[in-house]
């Protein structure tokens, strides 16, 4: 289910009953120069290619070099993955007062509190 241009109580009520139901929601909007995108795929598996780690060498080479990891670019393997989305009304919910939210306040755009 895709939105655009509804009511912060429309977008919660329906995303509520996609969460429900395992429906993948995405919602966003543009204000000019700003805008939006949330996505609540649900639980959600994926499959990821990452460079695959050499094997250290049995040569005589010692010390902190060696025991470094190598990646080797010309192969790969796959790495299955899984991320739980939240909805959108525990997104909106988000308390920004208090010591655990500083963090997440320096790494939150201040275009953020405009959209809100």
């Amino acid at each position: 289910v895709c939105l655009t241009c509804c009511s912060r109580e429309s977008m919660v009520k329906i995303n509520q009953i996609c969460h429900k139901h395992g429906i993948k929601f995405f919602t966003g909007d543009v204000f000019g120069y700003h805008g939006y995108m949330f996505a609540d795929l649900g639980d959600h598996e994926f499959v990821e290619e990452k460079p695959k780690v050499a094997k250290a060498s049995s040569g005589v080479e010692d010390g902190p070099e060696a025991k470094r990891a190598r990646l080797d670019p010309a192969q790969t393997t796959m790495v299955k993955k899984r991320l739980e989305f939240c909805p959108l009304r525990d997104a909106l919910a988000v308390e920004w007062r208090g010591e655990k939210a500083t963090a997440a306040l320096r790494r939150t755009a201040p275009d953020y509190f405009l959209l809100q």
